[in-house]
Formats: structure tokens, sequence, C-alpha cells
């Protein structure tokens, strides 16, 4: 271990580790961290004579105020999806007419929306071939009114 050398490649291999970590375990606090390790590879690749205690040091504080610069960032600049119902598939039929599969009975019912069962809720009885209207979803249940 005494011949072990932290040079610029230890700092740059580093960087894709934590860049990867990245993808794997989202937080926006890896890539943070690998932004640091690039920032020390280059000035150990600029001035090889670095101690790696004073490597150590300079990632620390680096990655301490890039870790904040980033988080206040992000804070001010939130990161939005461009289809804000990407994760809520129920929110993506309301407005949507369809027809009864299964009959409302006591307010609970079927429709088909592609190839899924999906069950809805009202607060009237209808039969098969009924027209309805989402209106809302609880959870994975359509909140339906007769159209």
């Amino acid at each position: 271990m005494d011949d072990f050398v932290f040079n610029h490649w230890v700092w740059f291999v580093l960087a894709l580790v934590l860049a990867g970590l990245e993808m794997v375990v989202p937080g926006v606090i890896f890539i943070w961290l690998a932004i640091a390790c690039v920032i020390v590879g280059g000035l150990v690749f600029v001035d090889p004579s670095i101690s790696w205690e004073v490597q150590f040091v300079i990632f620390s504080v680096l990655g301490i105020v890039s870790v904040f610069s980033g988080r206040t960032y992000l804070r001010k600049n939130p990161i939005t999806s461009e289809d804000e119902n990407l994760n809520d598939r129920g929110a993506r039929y309301v407005g949507h007419k369809y027809k009864l599969e299964r009959a409302l009975i006591n307010g609970e019912g079927k429709i088909r929306i592609g190839d899924s069962l999906w069950l809805v809720r009202g607060s009237f009885d209808a039969e098969i071939g009924t027209s309805v209207k989402v209106i809302g979803s609880d959870g994975v249940v359509l909140i339906v009114e007769p159209e």
C-alpha cells in the first residue's frame, strides 16, 4: 500500500463511479461530488506533487461547496417534468369518456381502458354500456359521473 499514489486517474475514475452512482441512486448529491473529483483530478494533473492529504482537503472543501451550491441552485430552479401526470396514470384519464364494462352497482363498477379494466366509483348506478366521464382519481380508482 506504500506504493499507491493518488494521481489524477484516481480522481477521474472516482468521478465516473460517483456519476454512475448518481444514476443508480438518484438524489442529486453524488453528481456534485463527482464534479469536485474532476476538479481535484485536474489540479493533480497540472501539479502532480500535491500530497494525498492536501488532495483530500481540497476534495472535502470542494465537495461541501459543490453540494451546497448545487442544492441551492436546485431549490431556486426545481426540475420540472414535461408531463405533470407522468406517475399518476389515473389523472391521465380525467376528462375522457368510456363505456361501463361492468355495471355500476352501489357506486362501483369497471371500465376498459386499453387492455386493462379499471375500478370506477360514482354516486349513481348504471348498466353495462353506459357512457361515463372520468372526473378524478383516488389511487387506482377512477371517479366518474354520468355523461
